[in-house]
């Protein structure tokens, strides 16, 4: 080490990594890790933030958000370091996919530019694929931008999202051509339809309804075939927000055989049930749906077995009246008089015209730590693999993010085991104004967060501003899947 004073050093915590815990200090110079170990000098840096009775973790990273509705990067940035998050990569849509025009390359051009100009945390992205898309044109096109991650629906077909199969096909062996990852929603959407139009016709319109629309075999269903699709083309796959325990069997199965395929989960599917779906109605739709405590247990146990290898909030930013209204801007007439929404004032008539989605990443870190590791689930190493090092390995920015050694972005966050709180909407730090986790006591929070040198989070304060954070363009090369990538732990 020169003789030149480095800038920060986090003193006296417990150093989190994929492999051990550790106590030791954490010397940042610049906006890298310049050392770790239990014997760096405190005057070895202008500035010591004592972690005394702390953990001290890597920057969890984000790899599954949508931050365009009524919170955009600004403000859903700000909220995602409140929870001890550092990197978010979200899904970026073309304008297919609310009927207009652009390219999905025109899209994620926008979106590097906004995030560059908005953003107080660094970012990269996955695009999303929809039918329309001309796939030979923008897969290798996007993968020269750095979007190795292609997301393809397998559901919403009368939305017109979901990507036909054959198109499907053909964009995976793309991505397997170009170097990158074909990611899928799985669930059977032309059965989903069925059972809906079914349900409405019969009046079966109220929030009971809507989980046994999208029963867990059309999960597993897709899951298998997506997974097929992967092994015919060799192409790396990733499934997002892994939900139904029949799900861990194909995962298993497809793992044994080798191929290289990659498992979601979201804190939602860790923590809640359907009945937040029949107590808050419009306010708890999400797809897959919330599900039973025993789909609780099997994902849990698929990220303590290494079954699913990531965590990701799926934070979509919306308001009660966007929910309810669709996703649309309200408006005064209902759409179908007469059947109203459980628990709503105003907005969709029935539980299948309210909006998709939810609010979590501020509540990710603390409901995975307090739910994993208090409650004896997973250890505190195998959360740091799932929320830090493994979506760092598996999107090709391993080892300049998820991991605290020499080198690394000094992308850190100080954890207080101690912190006793209640998580809750008015405790959140962005736009949207409900959160499925309102009300629940967890133990354990973010108390620090720092990115590339710079403190984000201190004191409960947002001390960076926006137009610092970097775009991650993701490399091929240092992807898990790639012949020298990263193992995934």
């Amino acid at each position: 080490m020169t003789t030149q004073q480095a800038d920060y050093l986090i003193a006296n915590g417990l150093v989190v990594s994929g492999t051990c815990v550790a106590k030791q200090d954490v010397l940042v110079k610049g906006e890298a890790i310049a050392r770790v170990g239990a014997d760096v000098p405190k005057g070895a840096a202008k500035k010591v933030i004592d972690a005394s009775g702390k953990y001290v973790l890597p920057g969890v990273i984000d790899a599954h958000n949508h931050p365009d509705n009524s919170d955009k990067m600004d403000t859903f940035s700000v909220s995602a370091a409140y929870g001890g998050i550092t990197t978010i990569i979200p899904f970026i849509r073309s304008g297919r996919h609310q009927g207009a025009s652009g390219t999905i390359v025109d899209a994620v051009k926008r979106f590097i530019e906004e995030g560059q100009r908005t953003s107080v945390l660094d970012f990269g992205g996955h695009a999303s694929l929809v039918g329309g898309d001309d796939v030979e044109r923008d897969v290798p096109a996007l993968i020269r931008m750095g979007v190795l991650s292609f997301k393809m629906y397998m559901t919403y077909p009368r939305r017109g999202i979901m990507i036909p199969d054959d198109r499907m096909v053909l964009a995976i062996a793309l991505a397997s051509r170009e170097g990158g990852l074909a990611m899928v929603h799985a669930e059977n959407g032309y059965v989903i339809d069925y059972l809906e139009e079914r349900f409405i016709s019969e009046g079966k319109v109220s929030a009971e309804y809507y989980a046994p629309s999208r029963p867990r075999i059309l999960e597993a269903e897709a899951v298998m075939r997506a997974a097929t699709y992967a092994s015919t083309t060799d192409c790396p796959m990733y499934v997002v927000h892994l939900s139904a325990r029949e799900s861990m069997d194909i995962v298993a199965n497809w793992k044994d055989q080798g191929l290289r395929l990659y498992g979601e989960t979201c804190p939602q599917y860790l923590a809640l049930t359907d009945e937040a779906m029949r107590r808050d109605g419009a306010l708890a739709k999400i797809a897959p749906p919330l599900r039973e405590p025993e789909d609780n247990e099997a994902m849990w146990e698929g990220l303590a077995t290494g079954l699913i290898d990531t965590v990701g909030s799926d934070f979509c930013g919306f308001t009660k009246a966007q929910k309810r209204s669709g996703g649309r801007t309200p408006t005064p007439e209902p759409r179908n008089p007469g059947i109203r929404v459980q628990g709503s004032e105003s907005g969709p008539q029935n539980i299948f015209e309210a909006a998709f989605g939810g609010n979590s990443a501020e509540q990710m870190l603390p409901v995975v730590y307090h739910g994993g590791v208090n409650q004896g689930r997973i250890t505190l190493p195998r959360l740091v693999q799932v929320m830090c090092e493994n979506p760092a390995k598996i999107f090709g920015l391993y080892p300049q993010k998820g991991t605290l050694q020499p080198g690394a972005d000094a992308d850190i966050v100080v954890f207080d085991p101690s912190v006793k709180h209640t998580l809750g909407a008015a405790a959140q730090h962005c736009k949207a104004d409900f959160t499925g986790f309102e009300g629940m006591e967890v133990l354990g929070n973010a108390v620090f967060t720092m990115q590339r040198g710079e403190v984000v989070i201190e004191g409960g304060e947002l001390r960076r501003k926006p137009g610092k954070a970097k775009y991650l363009a993701g490399d091929p090369g240092l992807a898990a899947y790639a012949p020298k990538g990263h193992a995934v732990g």
